[in-house]
Formats: C-alpha cells, structure tokens, sequence
C-alpha cells in the first residue's frame, strides 16, 4: 500500500531541501540526465464547510512525496502554497496571489532549478492555478529553460468515473472526490458532519472539473452555489480515496519519469 504523508513535510532522501548544497550540485552533475525537482502547488482557500484549506496543497504534496519515493532521480521541492484564487475571496480565510505574482514566482523557482541543473516538473492541485502554469512554462521556454507541469486530477478522470457514483455532475471542487481524498490522506481534517447534502444548481457553462467546456469565462465560486461547493461531497467514501490516491501516485511517477526520460533530457545545452 502506498504510505500516506499527513505531516505533509517530504524527509530524508526524497526532499530537495533536506539536502546541503554539496548534495544538490552533486546530484546535478551525477548522469546524463538531469534529476527532477519536483515543485508541489496548490491554494489555501476555501473548501466549503467540511474541509479545510489547505487541501489543495497538502494533496498535490502527498502525491509527490509518494510518486518521488524511492526514485534516486526525483526530488520534491518545499510546496509553493499559495496559488490564484481570486475567486474564492468572498470565503473569509482564502489567500490568494494575482495570476501575474503566481507566474512570476514560478518562473523565479524554476529557473533557478534549471540553472543549478535540474529539470523543474510543477505537480499541481488547484484548478485555478492550470492556466498560470500555463504561462509560467511558456514564458520558461521563451527563456531558454525546459519545464514541465500537470494537474495530478487530471489523470485520474477514469478512476473517478468508475469510484464515484457522479463523476460528471458530482466532481469540482470541495466535492466527493476531494472530499474522498482526505477520507484517506487526511481523515481527522474532514469535519462529516457538516458535508452538505444536494449538488450544484444549474450553470453555465459547466463548472464541474471533468466538464471541459469550450467556452472560458471567470466567475466567483459563490455566484454558482452560497457555500462555494461544487459538486456532491455527500458521496465520498474512504474506499473511493484510497484508489483515487494510489492511481494519483502511480500515474503521477509515471508521468514525471516520461517526462524526464522523454522530454526535458533533449535540451540540455
């Protein structure tokens, strides 16, 4: 089974920071490919009233703690928590940096990774943050430095569809799926009797995390529903979390190794 990290601090041989400087110039020049330094991002912010706010980072830092151990070649970064979450504002207790500050920061870490020689990977778990990093991986390859990011949800869309019972309708934010997570990662964090029963009204376009709509458009999260939940948490399981977790965690490692195996070693000047 695949441990839980629910101190959220990676420790030992997997983190980045618990090496010396001697360790990380060591590491870099140790190969031909450049080891990965993985950059967990999130958000503090509101996650309804069951869960708390910092689940988005303490999530996508499990899974990199998970996915990064044992790896000699990986290496997960102290979390950059605070993400773009403007949307969320009207929740007392959300933090949020403007897109530009999200970019900029970013783009300052990663290019400092990529320098010192290592291939800087964004492993992400707030929605709001996908389209900055984006930006920030664009404006990196402007300037000459090779990156990589993803959303570790993002891989697992047939897992939820297959675990929960709505995947489509029920899954968005503070939903089952989030709510099934910390069930598992974090069970003490989620507050079950307060989970609200009902789904999202009706909206458009579709806000719910698996929907892809064409259309983009920005909206405060308390426009579509009053507790800024979207979704159904009422159908979270601890069951359903432990799978999702393991898939996150597996498919994640796989995504970084082909990244570094595929991608980022060709531009090594």
């Amino acid at each position: 089974m695949i441990s839980r990290d629910t101190n959220f601090v990676v420790r030992g041989s997997s983190a980045f920071a618990w090496m010396t400087t001697e360790d990380a110039a060591r590491l870099a020049g140790n190969g031909e490919k450049r080891p990965i330094a993985l950059l967990p991002t999130g958000a503090v912010e509101q996650h309804g009233p069951h869960l708390p706010m910092g689940l988005d980072i303490w999530l996508a830092s499990a899974v990199a703690a998970a996915a990064a151990a044992g790896e000699n070649g990986i290496r997960v970064c102290e979390p950059f928590a605070y993400g773009s979450s403007a949307h969320h504002r009207a929740f007392a207790g959300t933090m949020s940096l403007s897109p530009q500050t999200f970019i900029a920061v970013l783009v300052d870490l990663c290019s400092c990774l990529w320098q010192d020689g290592f291939l800087p990977v964004i492993i992400n778990g707030h929605g709001g943050n996908r389209a900055a990093i984006q930006v920030a991986i664009t404006t990196l390859g402007s300037q000459g430095v090779v990156s990589a990011g993803f959303s570790y949800f993002d891989l697992i869309a047939d897992v939820a569809a297959r675990v929960l019972p709505d995947h489509a309708g029920g899954t968005g934010h503070a939903c089952a799926l989030e709510t099934s997570l910390m069930m598992h990662v974090l069970p003490a964090s989620v507050r079950q009797n307060l989970i609200p029963d009902g789904a999202t009204p009706p909206s458009w376009p579709d806000p719910h995390l698996y929907a892809g709509p064409a259309v983009s458009v920005w909206r405060p999260f308390e426009a579509i529903r009053e507790n800024g939940v979207i979704g159904t948490p009422s159908e979270a399981s601890a069951e359903a979390g432990e799978q999702l977790f393991v898939e996150a965690v597996r498919r994640s490692r796989q995504t970084i190794l082909k990244i570094q195996s595929e991608y980022g070693q060709r531009s090594i000047a």
